[in-house]
């Protein structure tokens, strides 16, 4: 495979689950797996779940393979959704205040920084969104006050459902006037969705639905970036035969595979 048509793979847990019995386990066994198969991966962060995981975490926390980032606090959406789930009708989800949002986001920086001695300049917004942070350049603000620099936040399409295209790529929010901060979309499916679509225990039919999403971003020189979450992973697949398979793959299609934070470091501008 040519370097013109490598292409990008990037994993990010959501870790926000507030049951210790959960976490650990998950944090363990995503260790194992990321360092056979060693593919680097995202952990972003709940603070009320670092919290409870500090000293699981810190072991983690200066791991050359991981990269920690932030969740919000308390899980607060950055901005309401109305999901348009053909399974289960139309719900509302309703996001947080601007005070909110700035408070969620500096405590759980500041318990980064403090617990496990990190320094956050990436973001995950609960739920995920239609466009991102597109139209709400109030909340670019906030984030960028605080210290964040990328954000994966664009994770619904217009339905405030999935999938979402492989057409949306990483862009800056430099309209908005924050040249210097980057927006990387969540692709295809979050694992929640499309594992209640096809069935917890359909592993196949689950990677079925996301194996497509990683050739194409092999062939055409795209950036593919997954969803999964701590509570999910580890749901009628103890062993996470569902996520090692997908890092195998990867290895396979010899894309590259970053960090979030590395991504932002190779195309950052200004």
């Amino acid at each position: 495979m040519s370097e013109a048509t490598r292409g990008t793979f990037m994993i990010g847990y959501d870790v926000e689950s507030g049951n210790p019995d959960v976490t650990r386990p998950f944090l363990s066994r995503a260790q194992q797996i990321h360092e056979e198969t060693g593919v680097p991966a995202t952990f972003f962060l709940c603070g009320r779940t670092i919290e409870k995981n500090v000293e699981a975490l810190r072991p983690l926390a200066a791991h050359p393979l991981f990269s920690f980032q932030q969740h919000t606090y308390n899980h607060v959406l950055l901005k309401t959704v109305c999901i348009e789930d053909p399974q289960e009708g139309m719900r509302l989800f309703r996001g947080g205040t601007l005070e909110q949002i700035r408070d969620e986001v500096r405590r759980t920086n500041e318990l980064l920084q403090e617990a496990l001695g990190v320094t956050c300049t990436g973001l995950t917004g609960p739920y995920a969104y239609y466009r991102g942070l597109m139209d709400r350049p109030d909340i670019l603000e906030i984030l960028w006050d605080e210290g964040i620099r990328f954000t994966r936040t664009w994770g619904r399409n217009e339905r405030d459902w999935q999938p979402v295209p492989l057409e949306i790529q990483p862009f800056f929010y430099a309209l908005q006037g924050f040249p210097g901060l980057l927006e990387v979309p969540l692709h295809g499916w979050q694992d929640i969705s499309l594992r209640k679509t096809v069935g917890w225990e359909n592993h196949q039919g689950f990677l079925d639905g996301i194996y497509p999403y990683m050739a194409r971003a092999a062939e055409e020189d795209l950036v593919f970036s997954y969803c999964t979450h701590d509570h999910s992973s580890r749901r009628e697949d103890p062993e996470m035969g569902i996520t090692r398979a997908l890092l195998q793959r990867a290895r396979e299609l010899e894309i590259e595979t970053p960090t979030y934070a590395d991504y932002y470091a190779q195309v950052r501008v200004g």
